[in-house]
């Protein structure tokens, strides 16, 4: 556990401290191994643990989703993070097109593809999200865990340690920081609608914030 690349088999080992039968898929393993290469190691701990995190809490809730599904979408929920965002896109439709392709790759069914679209897309927007079904609210559930905490009391002591241990934050909070701003500042433009705006108009010179209400006053329109 304590390598520091830890492989499939050691996320399948701290499933078993969890009381957890985690699944052990081809797609499974090629998506833990897809975000493992392509993402920094604090981004890859991070959509780990928040698979772990969402594995424990859809336990403890007595929720039953489609555990393969769930676990494809967290692995590759922050892709779009890792390849920096994009000049016409959000960050996390970015990902959501990577994890419905790579879905559709492993022969796991269009119907199935769209959910880990809509969990993916959706990830930073859980007021829409735990709308759509328990599989995209289990997959926001282990993502809000690890972002900033939401259940995270409702976990054991012993539960936080074996996951923590296994794959530690790596200063998250400032690696994520700076990963956000990065977007805010290359690609404003995909930012101003969404949470990302609140980074840069905390850490980003020169960043603006169209209003809606401007939107609605500015509106070519004679009433």
């Amino acid at each position: 556990m304590s390598s520091e690349k830890p492989d499939f088999s050691d996320a399948l080992a701290v499933g078993r401290e969890l009381d957890l039968d985690l699944p052990d898929s081809q797609a499974v393993r090629d998506a833990y191994a897809r975000a493992q290469d392509d993402s920094p190691p604090w981004l890859f701990h991070h959509v780990v643990r928040s698979w772990l995190y969402g594995a424990k809490l859809s336990q403890q809730r007595s929720l039953t989703p489609d555990a393969e599904l769930v676990a494809v979408a967290v692995l590759l929920h922050d892709l779009g993070l890792a390849y920096g965002g994009a000049p016409d896109r959000r960050f996390e439709v970015v990902g959501a097109d990577i994890g419905r392709r790579f879905a559709l790759e492993h022969d796991m069914g269009e119907r199935r593809a769209e959910t880990i679209w809509d969990a993916i897309a959706l990830h930073t927007t859980g007021s829409i999200g735990r709308h759509k079904g328990t599989d995209v609210v289990c997959t926001l559930s282990g993502i809000g865990c690890d972002y900033g905490g939401a259940g995270y009391g409702d976990l054991g002591d012993d539960n936080k340690k074996v996951i923590l241990s296994a794959y530690p934050r790596l200063n998250m909070k400032k690696q994520l920081t700076t990963c956000l701003c990065g977007i805010a500042k290359n690609h404003p433009d995909t930012t101003r609608d969404n949470f990302i705006a609140d980074f840069g108009l905390r850490y980003v010179p020169g960043y603006k914030r169209a209003s809606p209400v401007d939107f609605l006053e500015q509106a070519p329109f004679d009433e």
